[in-house]
Formats: C-alpha cells, structure tokens, sequence
C-alpha cells in the first residue's frame, strides 16, 4: 500500500475534549478514518511492518484495499484505520493535557529505549532498565517497563496509577540517565532530537515538563 502524502487527506485536530476519539480526524475519499498509531520520522520502516502485521490480522482489508491507511505527515508518519465505535471508556477520564503529557512521556521513553538498544548494547540495557525501575517507585519490575514499551503512545488508555506530577518525575528521569550514561551533550541532542519529532501538542508539552529552551 503506498504512502498517502498530508496535502491528500484531511486531518482536523481539536483540543476541546478529553475524548481521543474527538482529537484526530481524518478524512480520506468521503471516508472518515481514526488513528492507530504515530511513528518518527525515522521509523518508516517499523510503521510499515506494523501496516502489514495489521493488514495480515484484519479479513476486512480483502473486500475494502483503504481499511488502513499510512500517512506521511511533517516530522512523522501515521497509521489509520476506518471509522468504527471505539470502546470510549478506554479513552475517557483524563484532561486533554494530562492525555498529552502521558503520549509524550511515553513516546520519548519507547524511542529513547531504541537509541538505547544501538548506543549501549544489550548487558547496559538491563543495567540502564535497574537504574530507571531503582528511582521511579511505580516502577516496581521490569515488567512495568515491558508495559510502557507496548503501549500505544497516541492510543492508550490513561494510566489509572500515575498522575501528571509522576509522568513529569519519569521524563526528568529518563533525560537525565540518558545525560549520564552518554554524556550530557549528546544526551540532550538525542532526547531534543526525539521531541522535536512529535506533533506540536505533545512536543510543547514535554518541553515545558523537562524545561528545556529550544531555538
């Protein structure tokens, strides 16, 4: 399935409800389609294995070739599906800034992880994944860090169990292992690298959590 450009879709955004489903719309050929997941721009290939892991799961794509969608935007790509009733209970609950902050926090923590994986190998992986379990309390086991690394940053539901402070306490974590295990400069280079990535929303966000100025 090629990739649809933005200039051929509609996507409208509003920040007036804490629904997700009322967040992003977009709309493609008179058809109205709600958002799977976004990825970095450096992640065409991982979006694209996700499309295929998707088309593969879902009989509906053999009768309807426009099931999903992946489309380039500024900055990302995205990964869509056609309009059905969402189970909103999964979406409700949380304020639109508190569902941006947790998006970001989980989106910087998952691509940061990655980084991680090539920058350090696999035995300072599970020393960094101790040192992050050892200063954040809700994190009680690296399971908790296999929880985050499978959400959905754009897609899941709000963590009952963490509040905005705790998101907040777990991003300045995250930057500043990152600054001491590869240096402060490089650290803040990547992690802004990461940040500038996302949509506008979530990037703002998480620079004010992280105080962090950029140009």
């Amino acid at each position: 399935m090629a990739i649809i450009d933005l200039p051929s879709v509609n996507i409208e955004i509003s920040h007036l409800s804490s629904n997700l489903a009322a967040e992003l719309k977009l709309s493609y050929h008179g058809q109205r389609y709600d958002l799977i997941q976004a990825f970095a721009s450096n992640k065409l290939e991982l979006a694209q294995q996700r499309l295929q892991q998707k088309i593969a799961a879902d009989p509906a794509t053999r009768s309807d070739p426009n099931q999903y969608l992946l489309v380039q935007e500024v900055g990302y790509y995205s990964l869509w599906t056609l309009h059905s009733i969402l189970d909103s209970a999964n979406l409700t609950g949380a304020t639109n800034c508190e569902w941006e902050l947790q998006a970001a926090s989980v989106w910087l923590f998952q691509d940061l992880w990655l980084q991680w994986q090539d920058l350090l190998g696999a035995g300072q992986l599970l020393v960094f994944a101790d040192n992050l379990v050892g200063v954040n309390p809700l994190l009680k086991s690296k399971t908790d860090l296999d929880r985050l690394l499978n959400l959905d940053p754009l897609n899941s539901a709000k963590l009952a169990d963490w509040c905005q402070a705790d998101f907040i306490a777990f991003d300045r974590q995250l930057y500043q292992l990152t600054q001491k295990k590869i240096g402060h400069q490089f650290g803040d280079k990547l992690t802004v690298d990461i940040i500038e990535s996302m949509p506008d929303a979530l990037r703002s966000t998480l620079l004010a959590a992280l105080n962090i100025k950029t140009p």
